[in-house]
């Protein structure tokens, strides 16, 4: 009875598959322990239809396992999080000019921390500017990380959330600097393969291109620029948003945050990271236009918190964790009810959908009513 509930819950995505919605979707739920309900609609490219093995471009779903990854180093002993940053990258804290840096800010970059780059509360901006950096120029991971590290600062660290991309390539980069080998080599050694998550890839190659699912309403459409689906963009593997996986994989992953789950992190490092770290500030996502008198934040997940209007729906708990995509992808978990839900599709939340966050909302509350009633 209640698996027939959570089918007609996830069901829902049918509806959105169309000329008006996505071409393809996926869910996958979990629930107290195990997957109990998925459901494949649409074609993951023309004439291939969405199946279990679809690869989706996580896009920005990739910041928690980059800062999963990061707290493993933590637990090792080899990272604290108020470590300031500048002992770390050395070039983070060089002297920074140009007409849009406030010197009295630039006096604070030595006490930006490692918990505020996972928090997004380091006062960094979202992502370069073409000012800073062509994207047509095809430069390297390194060499936008570079960039990104003498990104002036937009607001004093800790008074202001501010979503920001060039956080997490520094976070990569710290990595990197403590373990002496390339983050993503770290991070299927301590995260993905721990977890069995096989079917989360750091730049897919020529092998796995049958299975990845093309993203409409890319950014640079039809060029070898296109952002998720040219090799090119592919390859840079970024870590703030250059995963590709299934959604039973990220579900997974989630589900390690949740009281059954399977174990990867302490307890206290689960808490930490699903917990708010933002502590009553205010804050966003600028790129979303989303603004929040009151910003929850963990360390790598979003918070739900007081919010409202929010993509996880009306019956979520306060406690939940989540991140979205920019590629069309939702991962939230919420531990009061020991349920996550992995929602994936192909095609940019730039394009919305027919109100892409109401759709959001109305799967959520349906998956959360169905999965309560589970014995």
């Amino acid at each position: 009875m209640v698996t027939n509930e959570l089918d007609r819950a996830l069901a829902l995505l049918d509806e959105w598959v169309g000329p008006r919605g996505v071409n393809g979707a996926a869910a996958v739920v979990w629930a107290r322990g195990e997957v109990v309900a998925e459901r494949y609609a649409g074609e993951a490219r023309p004439g291939v239809p969405v199946a279990a093995e679809t690869l989706f471009a996580l896009a920005s779903v990739t910041k928690p396992i980059t800062a999963a990854t990061v707290m493993t180093l933590v637990e090792a002993g080899l990272l604290a999080l108020d470590e300031p940053v500048v002992r770390l990258v050395s070039e983070f804290g060089a002297r920074i000019a140009g007409d849009d840096v406030d010197p009295a800010l630039e006096a604070l970059r030595p006490g930006v921390t490692v918990r505020h780059l996972l928090a997004h509360l380091s006062g960094l901006p979202e992502d370069l500017a073409p000012r800073h950096l062509r994207y047509a120029d095809r430069a390297d991971l390194a060499t936008i990380t570079d960039a990104m590290s003498r990104l002036p600062l937009q607001s004093a660290p800790g008074v202001e959330l501010r979503y920001s991309n060039a956080g997490y390539a520094i976070l990569a980069r710290i990595v990197e600097r403590l373990t002496g080998e390339p983050f993503w080599q770290v991070a299927r050694r301590r995260v993905l393969a721990p977890l069995g998550l096989d079917d989360v890839v750091a730049a897919p190659g020529p092998e796995l291109a049958a299975r990845i699912a093309l993203v409409s309403g890319a950014t640079h459409a039809g060029t070898e620029l296109e952002t998720y689906n040219a090799p090119y963009w592919r390859g840079l593997a970024l870590p703030w948003g250059g995963l590709f996986g299934t959604p039973r994989d990220v579900a997974r992953f989630a589900a390690s945050f949740l009281p059954h789950g399977p174990r990867l992190l302490a307890p206290p490092t689960v808490a930490l990271m699903t917990g708010d770290q933002a502590e009553g500030v205010p804050g966003g996502i600028e790129s979303g236009k989303v603004r929040w008198r009151v910003a929850h934040w963990g360390l790598g997940w979003e918070i739900k918190g007081t919010k409202r209007r929010h993509w996880t729906g009306d019956l979520t708990s306060p406690r939940t964790f989540c991140h979205f995509g920019q590629a069309g992808t939702l991962v939230w978990g919420d531990p009061t009810q020991d349920v996550a839900l992995a929602v994936f599709t192909n095609r940019t939340v730039a394009h919305h959908w027919t109100f892409i966050l109401g759709r959001w909302a109305r799967l959520s509350n349906a998956v959360v009513a169905a999965a309560s009633r589970l014995a």
